[in-house]
């Protein structure tokens, strides 16, 4: 198995409209999950308005290439220890799956940079270091050796 990570900075909804209707939602943190579009994009924007920044949202891309077939609650616990272990869980986000009948898994997660009127996420922090490989490497591996298959 080979992972890949990108991150990048956004500053519009148009990941939503593009990619929503083409993808499984996988898990979500203050925004309803099951939400529609149009109101996604308002709990965004409403959390995004305590601080006027030009690109208030981080996109991560994570790419599984060539993995054995898993379910998505198996996702879900990989990613929900990702997130903890980064310190990103108590992030506003929401999370997509692409199909699982591929040997190739791909995962966005967009969260927004915007924790409070006065505090916000750089954007210095973004690229993944060897941590985030390993953290995911590690969880996956765990999962599937200790038998824990949901």
């Amino acid at each position: 198995m080979k992972i890949k990570i990108q991150e990048t900075a956004i500053s519009d909804f148009l990941f939503f409209e593009e990619n929503l209707p083409l993808k499984t939602r996988l898990f979500s943190n203050l925004v309803a999950l099951n939400a529609s579009i149009p109101e996604l994009i308002y709990q965004f924007q409403r959390r995004s308005q305590a601080s006027p920044i030009k690109k208030p949202f981080i996109k991560v891309n994570i790419k599984f290439i060539n993995v054995i077939p898993l379910t998505v609650l198996e996702y879900q616990q990989i990613l929900t220890e990702y997130l903890t272990q980064i310190g990103w869980d108590d992030l506003q986000y929401i999370g997509f799956i692409s199909d699982l009948e591929q040997p190739n898994v791909e995962v966005d997660i967009i969260f927004n940079r915007v924790i409070s009127r006065r505090k916000v996420i750089s954007l210095q922090c973004l690229g993944a270091n060897w941590k985030q490989y390993q953290i995911l490497r590690e969880s996956f591996q765990n999962l599937l050796k200790l038998g824990c298959r949901v």
